[in-house]
């Protein structure tokens, strides 16, 4: 896996320590992995959502395509 380094606010990485030290993450690096999927999930469901609202599709029609691809 490709590394990376990045300066990190003070204030959010000791709140990234704390989620550590409760037990919520093995080590920090597992809790900034999970914050970049977070993110990343977020902006593609907002692109998908503006996507859907510029084409005009429904969100019914969408689930209804899913459901077919699933099958």
């Amino acid at each position: 896996m490709p590394k990376i380094s990045a300066d990190i606010p003070g204030d959010l990485y000791k709140r990234i320590n704390e989620e550590v030290e409760l037990g919520i993450f093995r080590n920090t690096t597992e809790a900034i992995n999970a914050a970049l999927r977070k993110t990343y999930a977020q902006k593609s469901r907002a692109y998908l959502k503006w996507l859907m609202k510029k084409e005009s599709i429904m969100e019914s029609s969408m689930l209804k395509e899913l459901k077919a691809l699933r099958r």
